[in-house]
């Protein structure tokens, strides 16, 4: 769908009139108890792939998947929530309040790009049966913060959280040789059961393939006014069950999430 000039315009009006009056706002020194927030931003899901993917030993597939190497894309972020202020300390030489952060909702997406994995398989003589591979999660995150205050309507925001996080990785590769050896590389955190198209409908297949669990994170925000930029870092890992041509079995693998963001504070 093409968008006009003239829509573009008042897209953009409305937006420069939304930055504006959330610039104008004091973040401390007002009566307001609490303060929502709205970020949008870049997500890093995990490292790349080892170039030696193929290979058995320290570059194998599942070696890999252990230490976070998803081949993950930069992808996205979408997060609201508000701080709730119950102390202001008066004995720093600054302004500054003290809270919870609480984060409602934080949702996350990234492609896994299997492509040059792919590549180096086919050109070793193999047939590749692989499909766009996703990681998505939601979470929502408490913790305590403090805002502080230093000069005019500067602000900086420090904030350390549980993350309940409910996560999905579709990873499911496979390559293979038509011959009489008939040799075989593949990984997926799908189990047998869950391959079966006939007994699930995609949406339940990514609640089979869902895991929950509880991970810290550490974020700053520097605003001034009402807009700022964010910082998160997510590390942690999640128990999950896999199946490989070096194995399978269940066991802990890394999820870590480093976000960069556009921070709104209302």
């Amino acid at each position: 769908m093409k968008v006009s000039l003239s829509q573009k315009r008042i897209c953009s009006a409305i937006l420069l009139s939304l930055i504006a009056s959330l610039s104008h706002g004091q973040i401390t020194k007002d009566d307001r108890g609490s303060r929502g927030y709205f970020r949008l931003g870049i997500n890093q899901f995990g490292k790349d792939l080892n170039e030696q993917l193929s290979a058995y030993g320290s570059g194998s597939i599942l070696a890999n998947m252990r230490e976070g190497a998803y081949g993950s894309e930069a992808g996205y972020v979408l997060e609201f929530g508000r701080n709730y202020y119950f102390y202001s300390p008066g004995i720093l030489p600054f302004d500054a309040r003290v809270g919870l952060d609480w984060t409602q909702l934080s949702a996350t997406y990234n492609e896994l790009d299997w492509s040059e994995a792919a590549a180096i398989d086919a050109a070793d003589g193999y047939t590749v049966d692989a499909s766009d591979a996703l990681a998505i999660s939601l979470a929502s995150k408490l913790g305590p913060v403090i805002s502080i205050n230093p000069i005019s309507q500067l602000v900086v925001d420090l904030r350390v959280q549980l993350s309940v996080t409910y996560f999905v990785n579709t990873t499911d590769y496979y390559a293979y040789q038509e011959d009489d050896w008939g040799d075989e590389r593949y990984f997926s955190f799908l189990t047998d059961d869950e391959e079966s198209e006939d007994e699930a409908s995609v949406v339940s297949q990514l609640g089979e393939l869902g895991k929950f669990g509880f991970k810290p994170n550490y974020g700053v925000t520097v605003r001034y006014g009402g807009i700022g930029l964010a910082m998160d870092y997510s590390p942690g890992s999640f128990k999950t069950s896999y199946s490989s041509s070096e194995g399978n079995g269940e066991e802990r693998f890394k999820n870590n999430l480093l976000q960069f963001k556009l921070s709104l504070t209302l």
